[in-house]
């Protein structure tokens, strides 16, 4: 606590007092010099991000904030962690999020740009797509819902207030040791309906903000030079949608792997019409197997055996289809 009798600081001219100024040359060697030089590349490169070099130079600190932060991952404890007080002026720091001074589409795109020398052109570009909750005590937040809590146990569900996006990132290729490291490409709001409504941001479902950022993550890769490389897309049962999958780009250019339930309804390709009849032509075969009537069967299994994160684990799969998924009635 300070002394009363002490004199009161000058709040008025504190927001000057602090320079902010860039990277300065490694001056350390070994690890440390190549970790430092590695961070000052990366964050020139997303110098093109920023409107002015004045905000460039103070969303540097806000990183290193984050970086030893070690409680939850705020602002307030970005500021803790830079040596900030409350006598210091925070307000600059926070207008670089309440004002249009960072190109989010820039920004993204030169995170993207960074990752494709770690890609190699030859192997598929593995992404993965899933949905967050941010959780949220407010019921006036634009944004904010009531959502299934994701913490609770299936055989007693509840439910919490939050605010739902899509978080698209990048799988970085396995490590001998079979480790790969998600890299965050974008995260998008996939505000529900019901949600209260947010300026600027429309409602969507998960799968809707999944398709805009798999589109952009394929128009990307086209602009980047990449147009033969193949998207391979992952993600949970939430994305196991067929109009998810019927406007997606063709499978030669992306490929969506999901976990499918287990009563899901699967058909047949349609085979040729031996003879011709009135009416549009069929797009479904005949009705299959739900996918756990297959796990009864005994022959046809296969086994691999796989390096994750240093363990191998054994997995039994059997190969089946291609079937199609019947899309549901928008009438």
């Amino acid at each position: 606590m300070r002394d009363n009798h002490d004199p009161k600081p000058n709040t008025e001219a504190e927001p000057h007092a602090r320079a902010y100024q860039p990277f300065a040359p490694a001056t350390w060697g070994g690890r440390d010099a190549l970790a430092e030089n590695a961070l000052r590349s990366l964050l020139l490169a997303h110098r093109p991000a920023f409107r002015q070099e004045r905000t460039f130079l103070r969303a540097q600190p806000l990183l290193f904030g984050h970086l030893f932060s070690f409680a939850r991952r705020t602002l307030t404890q970005a500021f803790v962690a830079l040596g900030l007080t409350e006598h210091d002026d925070w307000s600059a720091f926070y207008r670089l999020f309440g004002a249009p001074r960072i190109d989010y589409g820039k920004l993204t795109g030169c995170f993207f740009e960074e990752t494709l020398p770690h890609m190699p052109a030859s192997e598929p570009y593995v992404a993965v797509v899933d949905g967050m909750h941010l959780p949220r005590s407010s019921h006036k937040m634009p944004g904010t819902s009531w959502l299934k809590a994701p913490r609770t146990p299936p055989f007693r569900p509840g439910i919490h207030r939050a605010q739902r996006f899509l978080h698209l990132a990048a799988l970085l290729p396995k490590s001998e040791e079979g480790y790969s490291r998600a890299l965050p490409l974008r995260l998008e709001p996939a505000f529900p309906e019901k949600a209260v409504a947010a300026e600027g941001f429309e409602p969507k479902k998960q799968w809707e903000a999944a398709l805009e950022g798999v589109w952009w993550l394929r128009e990307s890769l086209d602009a980047a030079g990449r147009e033969g490389q193949r998207l391979l897309v992952v993600g949970d049962g939430d994305f196991s949608v067929a109009e998810f999958r019927a406007q997606l780009p063709p499978p030669e250019r992306v490929v969506l792997f999901t976990r499918c339930a287990k009563n899901r309804a699967l058909y047949e390709l349609p085979g040729p019409e031996l003879e011709k009849r009135r009416g549009r032509r069929r797009k479904y075969g005949d009705r299959v197997r739900r996918p756990e009537e297959w796990l009864a069967e005994r022959d046809g299994w296969r086994g691999r055996e796989l390096l994750v994160r240093g363990r191998r684990i054994l997995t039994r799969f059997r190969v089946e289809g291609p079937f199609v998924l019947k899309r549901r009635s928008l009438t």
